[in-house]
């Protein structure tokens, strides 16, 4: 299973980067279907469906929720 490594040197598991994804997920509103380019909308239950499968839409939606927290971590998205 492929690591990352975290600022403080430790290291954080795909399974564990999964886990944290679907937790956001969770969060959000029932009833609301998300917009993925020209794959569709998805529900957040399809998408954490998407995320737990390890299929290509949900790789994007890890990878979006990364760069969205990477963002917020350092600022950028306070910054506009």
């Amino acid at each position: 299973m492929k690591q990352n490594k975290l600022p403080n040197g430790s290291k954080i598991t795909d399974g564990e980067i999964r886990k944290l994804v679907i937790a956001r997920l969770r969060s959000f509103s029932s009833g609301r279907k998300i917009s993925i380019g020209s794959e569709g909308e998805f529900t957040k239950d399809e998408l954490i469906d998407r995320v737990e499968r390890k299929d290509p839409i949900g790789n994007k939606i890890i990878e979006i929720q990364l760069s969205y927290l990477r963002s917020l971590k350092e600022g950028t998205l306070l910054s506009a």
